[in-house]
């Protein structure tokens, strides 16, 4: 199954401590950030895979700083969307964001992820292609 998130990837922040109450909480923008993904997820009518090991296939389109759009040479490759990320915010970050707003909607836990492919690629289109298998187990 296929999902695009035709919006900015966003990584997951730190939770923040609140001193009075003692609890952790996430940022309002983490958790709207969140919620849009998994209303993606839902509104895409995508068949929940109940059980068994999946593999996710994620790759996150990053519009690109200034200093890479000035260069020419930079312009065809942004094009073909294939100059992969290497500065910060962490590959793992973007990962845990995607996987935590879509658990129970395109998979039971996210427990059932045994493979994971993940890229960070520079984009003039910015979103997140999400891409679940269910792996089979030869006997």
């Amino acid at each position: 199954m296929k999902l695009t998130i035709p919006m900015p990837p966003k990584p997951q922040s730190r939770p923040r401590f609140d001193s009075r109450n003692k609890r952790a909480y996430e940022k309002r923008d983490m958790t709207y950030y969140k919620k849009t993904v998994s209303y993606y997820a839902v509104a895409s009518k995508l068949k929940r895979i109940e059980k068994g090991p999946i593999m996710a296939d994620i790759c996150f389109y990053i519009y690109p700083p200034q200093y890479i759009l000035r260069v020419k040479k930079n312009r065809n490759l942004l094009e073909k969307e294939v100059l992969h990320c290497d500065k910060k915010p962490d590959l793992d970050n973007f990962f845990k964001a995607v996987t935590d707003a879509v658990n129970g909607i395109l998979y039971k836990d996210d427990g059932q992820i045994a493979a994971i492919v993940c890229r960070k690629v520079y984009s003039l289109n910015p979103r997140t292609e999400l891409e679940i298998t269910e792996l089979r187990d030869e006997k």
